[in-house]
């Protein structure tokens, strides 16, 4: 996993994509700021040059997509 994403936020969804878990994700599309919030089978995190992306299948509309990961709303955080 490379820097872009906190060591919590990638151990959590490793661990989705091993268990094969179903998330409710809600994210902002990098493109034009559209807001989604569906279910997704998450299968693979991808590094970019500026971000990590989160390679998932949208089971209402079985595609796949690449959610950037930072523009996912509601990851848990680590907090202190």
């Amino acid at each position: 996993m490379s820097a872009h994403t906190p060591r919590p936020i990638a151990e959590r969804l490793e661990i989705a994509i091993l268990t094969s878990e179903q998330m409710r994700l809600h994210w902002i599309d990098e493109k034009d700021q559209t807001h989604y919030m569906t279910v997704v089978l998450p299968l693979a995190v991808e590094e970019a040059k500026d971000a990590d992306y989160l390679r998932c299948r949208v089971l209402e509309d079985d595609v796949e997509i690449l959610v950037r990961i930072d523009l996912i709303q509601n990851l848990p955080t680590p907090t202190k």
